[in-house]
């Protein structure tokens, strides 16, 4: 069977239809080496830059020429309806054509699956045989209708991901296409051949467009440009709420603790003492009804023990009595009782009633006695003459029996000692025989052991391999590269979705923020209406209302404040219609008859107009303090309106941002998925052919084991069919010694039967004569006991009648008594229970309630100098809290205990939390107020303005401890959260960078491995490039490793707490490198490159183009490039079978036998070149497989073939001779 092998993929022919050759169809064949010949400006490159359309160069790239460029691609190449460049192809699925043609201006392609036919764009000829070219508005139509599979795309980049096998998985249209049409093999790609075939046309020696190309290859055709944006501006906010957040967590841990400590002591008690005042009020009017009650309650108790105590001494006296007469007729019953029942137990234990039958019987007793002993006697006699005789007969019957079996014995053993000796001989050989089936069998295990060895190490060796299968260094590769991708848009996209919660939480807090704001407003509004109400009142006591109270007593009575003023309420003193009567005389300290202790009236209406007026002055300043703060919160409400409106679009920009961001992201998951499911098809290929190769390693294995088992059954037969031999031989000579030992054996059976026989006869005999005469053992033994027994009860009968006598006397008398005494002893015995139970219940009653009583008067004795003395204390407790006011009825309740233990402490405790309230609020804001701008500042700030007289600091103190740390915990969280995220961002650029330098480097020993097998050429060495990474001598990242070094310690650290101050520092050192908030830089400044090569056996290095040039010639140099770019284009393919058509310009500068060495390197690697030389030198001219002239302005384009070209006219004859000459 011939295994059939998959064509190679390449291009295989370029056809051009009324394209730039108006009105002709040009083809070029060009599946082998091929050259364009033609004068200059012929249209040589013109064709040549075709095949970088294949390969999906930009059709705009395509048409520059030394900077400038021409008309378009369409206008040139394809300026008709019926203007068609068509590539015939070869593709691992069959030969398919790429058509170009032009549509609406633009250049659109279409992949058909089948050869190039002429007819294919033709349609039917005209009358005059003229055929006409379809145009190329109806060409997909015209496949269509001819049910050709087809393909339409409109855009160079589709056409790339097409072509080239770069189409996605998320793209299921061009990834369809890609399986059907792509040059790539299956699962694979030629990502970015399409640069390096235009590279090698260019020929261009400049290395800063080499790096670009470099580049392009290493991001897999990504983006150039390197960008990284930062705020640089917020980082000075930043760093000043950092440092209050420091000086904060500085006083949080020294002086906060102690404020907080003072505040909740200074509340506490206040609350306590508060509510010590409410209880004591209630105490008071609770200890005087207690008082009361208890007096009453005592007097009652003494009288009802008095009445209990002659009541139960009667009781107690009557129970005593009757328990002694009850317990005297118990004891006398008790000692009759005993005597007869003693008695009663001796009569017992003569067993009297067994005496009297067995008395009666005596008589007979004694005649069974007689006849057993005659019985006896003549049974003895008899049996002894029986015995004796047949004793005689088996000692006779026994001596024959044993003479016998000593006879057979001796010749038994005989017998079996010549039999032994024949069996160990027999033995002996079957031990050999088994001996011979082991050894073979032995031998035949070691053989199968090697073999099996054997192929188990081969099938290990495939099973190893099996498991260490994985994908491509280069399909890796493009999954690691895709998995960055995918990282730096994830890192994007976070970093947008931070910033837009960051924005949605700036609004959310400028909104509390103004809530906040205009509650504040709305309580000062309220406090300005109260201040200006009080003010009024004030006002009213300044002008006394005319003919009112107030009138009457400034007139009439000297400082009236300072008395009756006391008592009277500026309603009372406004009132008209009172009519005052009293004089004014002696009434300052009476008022109608009353004298009263001024010193203890409270003070709340008496002020003089010196007072009043001060207090005025006071409350104008307060609402002019107010006003203004009021008007400063209006406008900080204003700018926050104006703020959260730019947040707002702001926030609306940036949710834009994420949405194409995500949209990338998606893209670049499905690109990492059909690259996952590439990378799993080429596994699973690899593994299917180890796995078909161990599968026959396992049936090699499996057919070794069933020819060893079939071995194995043959030497067991061999074995077995000895061993039959053997028995057969040992059987004839065993038999005859066996019979003859069978014999004895039986004769000395057959003795022992008849020996057993005859004793068992005699013993027989001899029991049926002495059962004639009724003779046995048992009958004997029977007789001895019954003779025993009546000579017993003979015995125990002699004295019975005397004992019966006396026993039926005892009977008759003393023993009928027992029954009434048991039961005049338990009526008697029941009573003193009852008694007694009745007498200790009565004697208990009697302690407990005398204990009681005890009890009763002691606790209320003592609870009323308890209540007396709390009373007391009650009432000066009271007087003491005056100043604290009194609690709501609410108030948690405190036992009086309680209140009398901590009183002074907690007054005590109260004045000095107030002074230490103040020192510690006054350090706070001391040390707070260095930060100007911070975040926690402004709070304090905008807190201070808003609160109303505080001359302890006791509110702000509150706000510091209470609300304060809430605006710290968001202050922290987004230093925190900033300075992670900028660390991080600015870490992942590091490592992005620390990535490329890798990547560069490893990029450059994969190009050098291919490069390596280009050094082929005459005069020309070894050829090597190298890549020299510059970040460690950049700026930018020299501070973003020293920055990355501090960030890393701080996560590593604990990246809930604050960074170190080397973090800002380290921060400010790479924001200094930024220009307009961001970091640019291409990929190719990040490394240098030179090329390296031996030259007529001297090394040389070119670090440029012009030492490019000067290494040699322009020859040499373009002889490198050529090297260079091919290898790229080898290290894309990979182990892909694709032919890659190399388009190269103006061969003439080479030398000849460097001619035949490029085309033995594009030989070597299975790939074709496609030249243009004017006038080729004959020299070379045979290794082209085609050979075309071309003449644009003259509209000629022709095939040369060996008619028109003396030298291919030779060739052609030499290869005509060969074939025809005999081997």
């Amino acid at each position: 069977m011939t295994l059939k092998v998959a064509p190679s993929s390449k291009l295989l022919r370029i056809i051009l239809i009324d394209s730039y050759f108006k009105g002709r169809r040009v083809e070029v064949d060009v599946s082998g080496h091929t050259n364009l010949s033609g004068t200059n400006a012929a249209g040589k490159t013109t064709f040549l830059k075709l095949v970088r359309i294949f390969f999906a160069d930009a059709p705009s790239d395509v048409v520059k020429v030394r900077g400038k460029i021409r008309e378009s691609f369409v206008n040139y190449y394809l300026p008709r309806l019926t203007s068609y460049i068509v590539f015939e192809y070869q593709t691992h699925s069959g030969i398919k054509q790429a058509v170009c043609f032009s549509k609406n201006e633009s250049i659109n392609y279409l992949f058909v699956d089948k050869p190039f036919e002429l007819a294919d764009y033709t349609a039917e000829p005209s009358p005059d045989g003229t055929l006409n070219l379809i145009p190329c508005t109806n060409i997909y139509r015209h496949f269509r209708l001819k049910q050709v599979p087809v393909k339409a795309v409109s855009s160079p980049s589709h056409y790339q991901k097409i072509i080239l096998g770069t189409a996605v998985f998320s793209d299921k249209d061009l990834t369809e296409a890609k399986h059907r049409f792509s040059l790539a093999a299956p699962g694979k790609n030629l990502s970015m051949l399409n640069t390096v075939v235009g590279a090698a046309l260019e020929r261009n020696t400049d290395f800063k467009r080499i790096k670009e190309l470099l580049s392009s290859i290493m991001l897999n055709g990504g983006k150039n440009e390197l960008e990284f944006n930062m705020d640089v501006a917020s980082l000075s906010i930043w760093k000043t709420d950092y440092n209050a957040l420091r000086t904060y967590d500085d006083l949080a841990s020294s002086i906060l603790p102690k404020l907080s400590k003072s505040l909740y002591t200074a509340e506490n008690s206040e609350a306590i003492l508060a509510e010590y005042k409410h209880n004591l009020l209630a105490y008071t009017e609770q200890f005087n009804y207690s008082l009361k009650a208890l007096t009453l309650e005592l007097a009652a108790l003494n009288t009802e023990n008095s009445t209990a105590n002659l009541k139960t001494s009667d009781e107690k006296n009557s129970l005593a009595d009757q328990i002694s007469d009850n317990n005297r007729t118990v004891d006398g019953a008790k000692r009759q009782i005993e005597t007869i029942e003693a008695e009663k137990i001796s009569w017992e234990e003569k067993d009297v009633g067994s005496l009297k039958s067995d008395y009666a019987n005596i008589d007979h007793y004694q005649a069974q006695l007689d006849n057993a002993s005659v019985e006896k006697a003549n049974l003895l006699d008899e049996a002894q003459n029986i015995t004796a005789k047949f004793d005689k007969l088996k000692a006779k019957r026994q001596a024959q029996f044993y003479n016998l079996k000593d006879q057979l014995s001796s010749q038994l053993s005989v017998a079996n000692a010549e039999y032994s000796e024949i069996t160990v001989k027999q033995n002996r050989v079957m031990s050999e025989a088994g001996y011979d089936l082991k050894t073979a069998i032995s031998e035949n295990e070691n053989q199968l052991q090697q073999l099996s060895a054997d192929y188990e190490n081969k099938l290990s060796h495939c099973h190893f391999k099996l498991q260490s299968v994985d994908v491509s260094k280069e399909a890796r590769a493009q999954l690691n590269l895709a998995q960055q991708e995918l990282q730096r848009a994830n890192e994007a996209l976070n970093a947008d979705s931070r910033q837009a919660i960051d924005f949605e939480r700036q609004a959310q807090n400028s909104a509390i923020q103004t809530d906040k704001i205009l509650s504040e407003m709305a309580d000062i509004a309220n406090t300005i209406k109260t201040k200006v109400s009080a003010k009024n009142d004030l006002e009213r006591l300044l002008n006394p209302q005319k003919n009112s109270l107030h009138e009457f007593l400034v007139n009439n009575v000297d400082d009236w404040s300072e008395s009756i003023g006391k008592f009277l309420a500026p309603v009372v003193l406004a009132s008209t219609d009172l009519n005052p009567d009293f004089s004014a005389e002696g009434s300052k300290n009476n008022f109608k008859g009353l004298t009263l202790d001024w010193d203890r009236v409270y003070n709340d209406f008496a002020k003089t107009s010196d007072t009043i007026s001060a207090e005025i002055e006071q409350i104008d300043q307060h609402i002019l303090q107010l006003n203004e703060t009021k008007e400063k919160l209006s406008d900080k409400v204003k700018a926050i309106a104006n703020e959260q409106s730019a947040l707002q679009q702001d926030l609306i920009k940036i949710k834009a941002k994420i949405a194409l961001k995500q949209q990338l992201l998606e893209s670049i998951n499905a690109n990492i998925n059909q690259l996952n499911i590439e990378q799993k098809n080429a596994i699973e290929q690899a593994k299917l052919v180890l796995e078909t190769e161990a599968k026959a390693l396992n049936n090699a294995l499996s057919k070794l084991g069933r020819e060893n088992k079939e071995k194995l059954s043959q030497i067991n037969q061999q074995h077995l069919d000895r061993i039959r031999s053997l028995q057969e031989q040992h059987m004839g000579q065993n038999v005859e010694l066996e019979g003859y030992i069978k014999q004895t054996e039986d004769k000395t059976s057959q003795n022992t039967t008849e020996y057993t026989s005859a004793i068992s006869r005699l013993a027989t005999d001899e029991k049926n004569q002495l059962n004639d005469k009724n003779i046995d053992t048992e009958s004997l033994n029977k007789l001895d006991n019954e003779i025993v027994t009546l000579e017993k009860q003979l015995s125990r009968l002699k004295n019975a009648p005397g004992i019966i006598s006396s026993y039926n006397a005892f009977m008759s008398n003393s023993y009928s008594q027992l029954d009434n005494l048991n039961d005049k002893s338990f009526k008697a015995s029941q009573g003193v229970t009852n008694l007694t139970q009745s007498l200790t219940e009565l004697t208990d009653r009697i302690k407990a309630r005398k204990a009681a009583f005890i009890i009763n008067r002691e606790a209320i004795t003592g609870k009323l100098s308890k209540v007396s003395q709390q009373h007391e204390m009650a009432l000066r407790l009271t007087n003491r809290l005056g100043e604290f006011e009194q609690a709501f009825d609410t108030a948690q309740p405190h036992s009086f205990e309680t209140i009398c233990g901590e009183v002074d402490n907690i007054l005590k405790s109260h004045r000095k939390a107030l002074k230490s309230i103040k020192g510690y609020a006054e350090q706070v804001i001391s040390q707070m107020n260095i930060h100007l701008n911070s975040a926690i500042k402004k709070s304090i700030d905008m807190k201070s303005n808003a609160l109303e007289i505080d001359p302890n600091l006791r509110l702000i103190s509150d706000y510091i401890v209470k609300e304060l740390p809430l605006v710290i915990n968001e202050v922290r969280d987004l230093i925190i959260e900033n300075a992670a995220l900028r660390g991080m961002e600015l870490s992942g650029f590091y490592d992005q960078l620390k990535r490329y330098e890798s990547d560069i480097n490893a990029f450059s020993l994969r190009v050098n491995s291919y490069l390596e097998k280009k050094t082929v050429f005459s005069a020309l060495g070894k050829i090597s490039i190298n890549l020299t990474p510059l970040l460690e001598s950049h700026e930018v990242f020299s501070a973003l490793k020293s920055f990355k070094k501090t960030y890393e310690a701080w996560s590593k650290d604990n990246q809930q707490s604050l960074p170190p101050e080397s973090y800002g520092v380290a921060m400010s050192e790479v924001l200094t490198k930024f220009t307009h908030n961001k970091l640019v830089e291409r990929h190719s400044n990040l490394y240098d490159i030179s090329f390296e090569a031996v030259v007529n056996n001297e090394r040389k290095i070119a670090r440029s183009g012009n030492d490019l040039k000067d290494i040699s010639s322009n020859g040499m140099s373009y002889l490198i490039l050529l090297a260079f770019t091919t290898s790229l284009g080898s290290m894309i393919k990979g182990t892909q079978d694709v032919d890659i058509l190399y388009g190269v310009d103006e061969l003439g500068e080479i030398s000849v036998e460097n001619v035949d060495s490029l085309f033995a390197m594009f030989d070597k690697e299975k790939d074709t070149i496609f030249t243009a030389i004017p006038n080729a030198d004959n020299n070379f001219m045979g290794v082209y497989h085609k050979r075309y002239f071309i003449n644009k302005p003259k509209n000629r384009f022709e095939q040369i073939t060996a008619n028109d070209d003396p030298l291919l006219k030779a060739i052609s004859a030499a290869q005509t001779s060969a074939v025809g000459t005999p081997s």
